[in-house]
């Protein structure tokens, strides 16, 4: 989790938003690994990456300018967390509230 820590940590993320981050992806190893190869890469896995709910980080990241890297694979968990507000969200096309 270094790897997602130290990339919250350079952007300024306050430390209390890191851990709970942090938390959140160490919940979720599969997704985890997939976005630590995102920030080091910034190529999605293609082959064998995980899918909830018929969603992929890169499938993510293309509905919306809005959604990179970090915020897909956040919706990513949330969508296997809670996956009807997950989905409500993209159905509403991601409104700024």
């Amino acid at each position: 989790m270094n790897i997602i820590r130290n990339y919250y940590e350079k952007t300024g993320v306050p430390e209390i938003m890191i851990n709970k981050k942090v938390a959140s992806f160490e919940k979720n190893p599969d997704i985890a690994k997939e976005f630590e190869h995102w920030i080091l890469t910034k190529e999605y896995i293609i082959e064998g990456c995980v899918s909830v709910e018929n969603y992929t980080a890169e499938k993510i990241s293309e509905l919306s300018e809005y959604i990179d890297g970090e915020g897909a694979f956040s919706l990513l968990i949330q969508l296997r967390e809670n996956p009807q507000k997950a989905l409500n969200r993209i159905k509403e096309g991601f409104v700024m509230r």
